[in-house]
């Protein structure tokens, strides 16, 4: 009967040094989890955001420049139109 109960207790002794073990390699796989999941908002964020200042910087003014030069080119339009419409070539909206 002893050697039963001390086999119990070797088994449960293993059983809870297994469990610790468990939940240690399972804490370390969330940590690390959470990193990679802090890391990767970071790059995406650096990303969105290096994005936003190239347009800012580098794209917006030459778009500035090609929608003034579409005004300027319809007002033209306007003008030519509204030129014609006065010897009833053309008639004007």
């Amino acid at each position: 009967m002893d050697l039963e109960i001390q086999e119990l207790r070797e088994q449960v002794a293993r059983l809870a040094k297994t469990s610790e073990d468990t939940n240690r390699q399972v804490r370390k796989m969330r940590r690390s989890q959470r990193w990679h999941t802090i890391f990767q908002l970071v790059w995406w964020l650096t990303i969105v955001g290096v994005s936003g200042w190239a347009y800012i910087t580098y794209v917006q003014p030459y778009v500035s420049q090609a929608l003034a030069a579409y005004g300027n080119a319809k007002d033209f339009q306007i003008q030519v139109q509204d030129f014609f419409a006065q010897f009833g070539r053309t008639k004007t909206n």
